[in-house]
């Protein structure tokens, strides 16, 4: 008998409310990041994480049907590329996109996602294979994690210095950290040009992926299914769903 796909995209509009928390979580801190999550705002998360939604969703992931699944307490903040620093380098390096907690069952290692509502009410909206963010929390060190979700890079982010957790992130940016002045040149380079107001998006192809194929899903093995998010008009919107396959390596 054929397993479920191990990846589920559950409710995206929760995912994309939960995108503007970005917003109350970040901001200068006198640092090239946003603020972080606060212990209260995480244990919130933590217990999304725990709840029978997720629990549900835990169930619908494959493995061993009979298997209870167990959820670790150790939730880790995920923070994604700001597309406000594409086009201003005094704007955050990244802004607030999910939480990642650990889970197992049926032998199988899993993460679920969750994110705040627009009332503030933590969910749990996905759940992926593997533990990803877990390796690339330990990697970064204490730097704070996040992701260039288009090309599949994860960076730790250590004060003024960019720093490159997985292979993607190395082809990115080399081996070694660099500022975060520098990142900004290129990520400007590389995607000024298809944010909201450009020919890409008009087209349907902002950043180089075409969202009439990129629809919510259930996504292969080993990918998730998340949104990409844009600053128009100063309101955060979702500007697309795209399929990013998950990254096994780390530098």
């Amino acid at each position: 008998m054929r397993r479920p796909k191990n990846l589920l995209l559950r409710c995206a509009a929760v995912l994309a409310a939960g995108l503007a928390f970005s917003f109350a979580a970040s901001g200068p801190a006198g640092a090239a990041g946003p603020q972080p999550v606060s212990p209260t705002e995480l244990s919130k998360a933590t217990d999304a994480a725990r709840s029978s939604d997720a629990l549900s969703l835990l169930g619908k992931a494959g493995g061993t049907a009979k298997a209870a699944a167990s959820v670790a307490r150790d939730t880790h903040p995920i923070y994604a590329l700001n597309p406000a620093f594409v086009r201003d380098a005094s704007a955050p390096v990244a802004t607030f996109w999910y939480a990642a907690t650990s889970a197992a069952q049926g032998g199988r290692t899993l993460t679920v996602f969750t994110a705040p509502d627009e009332k503030g009410a933590w969910h749990a909206v996905n759940v992926a294979s593997g533990n990803t963010e877990s390796r690339m929390v330990s990697a970064a060190a204490g730097g704070l994690v996040f992701t260039e979700p288009q090309i599949g890079a994860w960076y730790a982010l250590d004060g003024t210095k960019v720093r490159p957790l997985n292979q993607s992130a190395v082809k990115s940016i080399g081996a070694k950290p660099i500022t975060v002045a520098a990142y900004q040149d290129l990520v400007s380079s590389r995607y000024s040009d298809k944010l909201p107001g450009s020919h890409y998006n008009d087209v349907g192809t902002a950043g180089g992926y075409d969202t009439a194929a990129a629809t919510a899903q259930i996504a292969p093995a080993g990918s998730h299914v998340l949104p990409i998010t844009a600053i128009a008009g100063g309101v955060l919107a979702v500007a697309l769903l795209i399929l990013i396959r998950r990254r096994r390596s780390v530098a």
